[in-house]
């Protein structure tokens, strides 16, 4: 409890902070100014591609949350489309390990891997080894969905949740919701196996027990 309050005070003292980013020119938060819609980007959902085909060439703030843009935006009476695309835990799980452990984009993403992830041999070792709920919170790319997109009772908060399984067919639904033809290019594209074959029994009931509100909330299961 303590934790998810501190949290939510580095995201509101954060948020506050780049209030003035709104009415620049090329910033993500002045497009969803312009805008009035607010896209909630999670890590590995085909997120940059969507940002690029949405708003254009504009400079990315990172990963926020509902929470952080509604502050960021100082959004009161203003209705905001929002919208957020989701992924299957399991998939995104490994999804992560494999980009970062390519280098990522950045030094922040090198700097996670070598800090939290390079001890373990492999994916496997560091699921069943090193995965909890502390670590979690340490690596951007491995936060749950649902504390981007929810309240504190599990209520998902945007008008819009896609499905990255579901890709296509949701990206039609939301051009007709945005009235905006939505033509994805890939970035960040990740070559890898499909997930399913890289999971034994005591690595699921892993991922389980650790992301067990975004498997309910988003209503996934290993396969």
């Amino acid at each position: 409890m303590i934790n998810s309050l501190l949290r939510k005070y580095h995201q509101w003292k954060l948020a506050t902070s780049q209030q003035n980013e709104v009415l620049k020119d090329g910033t993500l938060l002045n497009a969803f100014y312009n805008s009035k819609t607010m896209f909630i980007h999670i890590p590995k959902t085909a997120g940059v591609s969507l940002i690029k085909a949405i708003y254009g060439n504009v400079t990315f703030s990172g990963h926020r949350s509902f929470y952080f843009n509604n502050i960021a935006l100082n959004i009161q009476d203003e209705k905001y489309f929002s919208f957020a695309f989701v992924r299957n835990p399991f998939d995104r799980l490994y999804s992560a390990y494999m980009f970062l452990q390519k280098g990522g984009i950045n030094h922040d993403d090198k700097l996670a891997f070598s800090s939290h992830m390079l001890k373990f041999q492999d994916f496997e070792d560091f699921v069943l080894n090193g995965l909890d709920e502390k670590l979690i919170y340490k690596v951007i790319h491995l936060i749950p969905q649902y504390d981007y997109l929810c309240d504190r009772k599990g209520n998902i908060l945007v008008d819009f949740v896609g499905r990255f399984e579901n890709l296509e067919y949701d990206i039609i639904m939301l051009s007709d919701r945005l009235n905006k033809k939505i033509e994805l290019s890939h970035y960040n594209y990740n070559k890898k196996k499909n997930y399913v074959e890289v999971y034994t029994e005591p690595m699921i009931e892993k991922v389980y027990k650790i992301y067990q509100k975004d498997i309910d909330i988003f209503e996934y299961s290993f396969k």
